[in-house]
């Protein structure tokens, strides 16, 4: 893996071009998951972006020398009447496009069979348990058997699936559990979020830097075993526990099969539009450094200090300054900020001590 401001070999320039955009296209959501980064609410918020706002969006994404993968994420995109006429033109405009819908009976077969022909390229579940009670305790009741659901018919019809797990205290003892239903969903990722206390997730608990150094190496050594792939966001030194098992990491194995990195962290391939157009380095690291009702989301994502800062890791605090694993890892911006105040502050969540390492 390429040193230096997260370029990727072969891949896009990351001072340049996000690689991935993940749009919150509404806050409206039936649910009212115990985790949710948007404090999502029944109805859509005021002042969000409307239809016409949102194809401009999509034409300045689609301009990028090297499209970037759209994600349209909420709240619950399905809650947007227009929803499908964006994907159809995002789809349109030629971006590889995935959907992350809430887990309601809302993604019913019918549903799947639109996402699937209008050209979808992954749809992302969440799975927060490995049986209904965990699951539907932090989702919502009804969740879990939506879930299943929804993952059996979109093996039925081929489209890919890719299951998303917070991982919490409560929580992170099923992941042994939950790894085999990842399999037996027959999904294409299993992308795990390690808590940020943002949002309704502030009541929660996180796991200490010891227990997810055990999930991390846990992760390596299912994703040895295993089809389908394994990420995680803000748990970055994933990558640094691969190196140190594989001394090495392969191109093949640093992207995935619609050709996201799984190198990208907040502010450096990652950008993120939240629903009334401001613009953040990712939806855990709430720096808004501008508007795309008035600013170009490209030129803010390549200009800003924040965002330049996140990509120049020689600018990194404490432990992460130092560590020989910086360029590839970085640490967790959002949850150095959500900690510290500081978003160049060493990751609180990391235990490996660089200077024990090096010194």
């Amino acid at each position: 893996m390429s040193k230096g401001h997260g370029s990727h070999p072969g891949s896009i320039d990351y001072d340049k071009y996000p690689f991935i955009v993940f749009w919150e296209v509404t806050r409206a959501c039936k649910l009212a998951c115990r985790h949710c980064r948007a404090s999502a609410i029944e109805e859509p918020s005021e002042n969000e972006l409307d239809l016409e706002e949102g194809k401009e969006l999509i034409d300045e994404i689609s301009s990028c020398e090297q499209s970037p993968v759209l994600v349209f994420t909420g709240g619950d995109p399905l809650m947007r009447n227009d929803i499908f006429e964006l994907i159809d033109y995002s789809v349109e405009k030629g971006l590889r496009t995935a959907f992350t819908p809430a887990p309601t009976s809302e993604v019913d077969k019918e549903t799947i069979k639109r996402l699937k022909s209008a050209g979808v390229s992954r749809l992302a579940l969440s799975l927060d348990g490995s049986c209904r009670e965990t699951h539907d305790h932090i989702r919502g009741d009804g969740s879990y058997e939506s879930i299943m659901k929804a993952a059996e018919i979109s093996k039925e019809i081929g489209l890919p699936v890719q299951i998303n797990t917070m991982v919490t205290k409560n929580t992170y003892k099923e992941l042994e559990d939950i790894v085999e239903l990842v399999e037996e969903l027959d999904a294409v990722m299993w992308s795990l979020f390690f808590l940020v206390h943002v949002g309704r997730g502030q009541a929660l608990e996180s796991v200490t830097s010891e227990e997810a150094e055990e999930i991390l190496n846990f992760l390596y050594e299912e994703s040895g075993k295993r089809d389908f792939q394994v990420k995680t966001t803000e748990a970055c030194h994933y990558r640094r526990v691969v190196i140190q098992n594989s001394d090495m990491i392969s191109e093949e194995k640093s992207i995935d099969d619609i050709g996201r990195s799984i190198g990208v962290n907040d502010g450096n391939g990652v950008v993120f539009v939240s629903r009334d157009g401001d613009i953040y380095p990712s939806g855990f690291l709430p720096l808004k450094e501008g508007n795309v009702r008035e600013d170009s989301l490209i030129e803010v994502y390549r200009n800003s200090e924040v965002f330049k800062d996140l990509r120049d890791k020689s600018g990194l605090k404490g432990e992460c300054g130092i560590c020989e694993f910086r360029e590839i890892c970085g640490g967790s911006r959002a949850r150095a900020y959500a900690t510290n105040g500081d978003y160049l502050a060493e990751d609180p969540l990391c235990s490996y001590n660089p200077e024990e390492n090096t010194g």
